[in-house]
């Protein structure tokens, strides 16, 4: 049976810790049969043959009147298709080549992926990890050791719950330890950064406090015991979620989604939300941006925080994007009609240069996405903005990583004539 947070923390006899965000026991809570396997063989992750993606040649949003210079866009130096499966994070490792993981059937439900590859995106290695249960990985980062940690969920049968999922490895897959993290109901993982201390933040929501969703963030040592947990919410019953996390320069963590707000009696609307707190997880700000708006991802630096997500201006979704300054007031803010119903950012990074590299994509058709790209300045304006593969391929872009070469590298799907998703990893140059 695995042990839920809620039943460790009242053996530890830190409930009312618990209560406040208070710190806890140096001791992680591990599962009792966890698993780690090298997909070999039959199991193997697979690279397939990427002739079916044609290059994008459209170049007219290089010509948008907001453009203060004109940057030349990437160019596409190398892709992979995967086998069927999904990826939700990436990153490149310290030798030159990359990690992402995602969720992959291996020990008879969903389990969390982690696969290894080199500079020319050939697997090197891939591991599955999990219990008999389903779980499914959510975001990866190396750490200082040169190992992985892996931040997930695990939907437990036995109580019919959510609860959060850590990993951590060595250099070669290998798992050290996994634990679960969860109360009555259910908490849901969605992003994760790895902390200066070698531990870790993971952000998300929880419905264990009166069934309410509220967004959570847990601190996690270098060994996976909890030192705090902060949930958010205003105390009634609208959604407050996490959707993204970052690290600030100096200590500290800020993290950003949605909330809920109520406007009558009966009428909630919805805001982008970012919250701001210190390494002790005391909140420094707390701030909505953008009526009917949703942050997926943030990045900062000493100057400021800029999160990228959606917003619905009247019907259907534009990009929107905003930039905070370090006490929680909003630079700029702005949002983009792709010109189809479902347009979302859903990352972002700093680039090399200062700028911010920008994954996103566009929707058509109810059954038609495409990958979208673009680079903004400090002041949100668009140095470029272009679209990879030709508008007849089905694409999508869910995460980035700055490359050593100053590029970057894409994650995100491609779907064939069958409707069946394949992992797709871009590289692009400077």
């Amino acid at each position: 049976m695995l042990q839920t947070w809620k039943t460790w923390m009242l053996t530890a006899g830190l409930a009312a810790q618990f209560a406040c965000g208070g710190p806890a026991s140096d001791t992680p809570d591990t599962l009792e049969q966890p698993q780690g396997v090298a997909l070999t063989g039959s199991n193997a992750v697979q690279r397939l043959d990427t002739a079916p993606l044609a290059k994008g040649v459209d170049v007219t949003a290089l010509v948008a009147l907001n453009y203060h210079s004109l940057a030349l866009a990437p160019t596409l130096q190398g892709n992979a298709l995967f086998s069927p499966g999904s990826a939700s994070s990436i990153i490149q490792t310290s030798d030159g080549g990359y990690a992402f993981t995602g969720t992959f059937k291996a020990l008879g439900t969903d389990d969390i992926l982690l696969v290894k590859l080199d500079a020319f995106l050939n697997v090197q290695w891939a591991y599955a990890y999990g219990t008999s249960n389903a779980e499914s990985g959510v975001e990866v980062r190396q750490t200082s050791d040169g190992g992985f940690m892996i931040a997930g969920q695990i939907f437990q049968n036995a109580t019919t719950n959510f609860d959060f999922y850590l990993v951590r490895t060595d250099s070669t897959g290998n798992p050290y330890w996994q634990l679960s993290n969860g109360g009555t109901l259910h908490e849901y993982a969605t992003a994760m950064e790895v902390t200066p201390d070698g531990g870790c933040i993971i952000v998300g929501k929880t419905q264990s406090n009166l069934g309410y969703q509220n967004a959570y963030m847990v601190k996690f040592s270098s060994v996976g015991a909890v030192q705090w947990s902060r949930s958010f919410s205003s105390g009634d019953s609208g959604t407050y979620e996490f959707r993204g996390v970052a690290n600030v320069p100096g200590g500290g963590y800020v993290a950003v989604g949605s909330r809920q707000v109520k406007v009558s009696s009966s009428t909630w609307e919805t805001f982008g939300y970012a919250v701001k707190v210190n390494s002790a997880g005391s909140t420094l700000f707390e701030v909505s941006s953008g009526r009917f708006a949703g942050l997926e991802a943030v990045t900062a630096t000493s100057t400021g925080y800029v999160a990228v997500g959606y917003i619905y201006p009247v019907s259907g979704a534009d990009f929107y994007a905003v930039r905070f300054s370090p006490t929680g007031g909003t630079l700029w803010a702005w949002s983009l009609n792709a010109g189809t119903n479902g347009d979302y950012l859903s990352d972002v990074k700093l680039a090399s240069d200062g700028n911010y590299v920008v994954t996103g994509t566009i929707s058509p058709t109810l059954t038609q996405q495409n990958l979208r790209l673009m680079k903004l300045d400090n002041s949100g304006i668009r140095l470029w903005d272009f679209y990879p593969y030709a508008s007849t391929v089905n694409t999508n872009g869910q995460s980035l990583a700055i490359t050593s070469d100053g590029g970057f590298i894409n994650s995100g799907g491609y779907t064939d004539s069958t409707n069946t998703w394949y992992l797709l990893l871009s590289k692009f140059s400077p």
